[in-house]
């Protein structure tokens, strides 16, 4: 019995058979190639954000730090014009800008313009900024009571 007469031996079955592997296999190509993707972008955006969140952090802990300094020091200068030099003037002076370091959060000072750096924003004022400019009107207020004092 040649193969030629054989039903179960035919060059079609083998070419079916053929291109049926072929098909599961790109297909299981394609599955495995958008899975490595989907998990490679995913990865990908692990990574960068827990950067972010390092380098936000460290930005975040020093900033607070000299918000935290600033409003020490302006708390011990209120004790001070209170309690032992007693002066209302820069008392209330004081006060105003306490009161305007106490009502200070994030959005205040990390606003949107810090984390667009494509945004070119002539009213930004950069973290560092806004603690001289608090440093500066606390400096003028003791500077003020200084020059009329003595």
């Amino acid at each position: 019995m040649d193969s030629d007469n054989d039903i179960w031996a035919s060059s079609d079955d083998e070419n079916y058979d053929r291109v049926i592997a072929e098909k599961d296999w790109e297909r299981l190509q394609e599955n495995h190639g958008n899975d490595g993707y989907k998990e490679g972008i995913i990865e990908g955006k692990e990574v960068r954000m827990q950067r972010g969140f390092d380098q936000g952090y460290i930005e975040g802990l020093d900033i607070g730090k000299q918000v935290g300094a600033l409003r020490g020091k302006l708390s011990t200068y209120l004790t001070f014009y209170k309690q032992i030099e007693p002066n209302e003037t820069i008392t209330r002076e004081l006060e105003a800008i306490y009161d305007e370091l106490d009502k200070v959060d994030v959005q205040h000072v990390f606003s949107t313009a810090y984390f667009d750096s494509n945004e070119a924003d002539d009213d930004y004022v950069s973290p560092q900024d806004k603690i001289q400019q608090w440093q500066q009107k606390i400096d003028q207020a003791i500077q003020n009571h200084v020059a009329i004092t003595y």
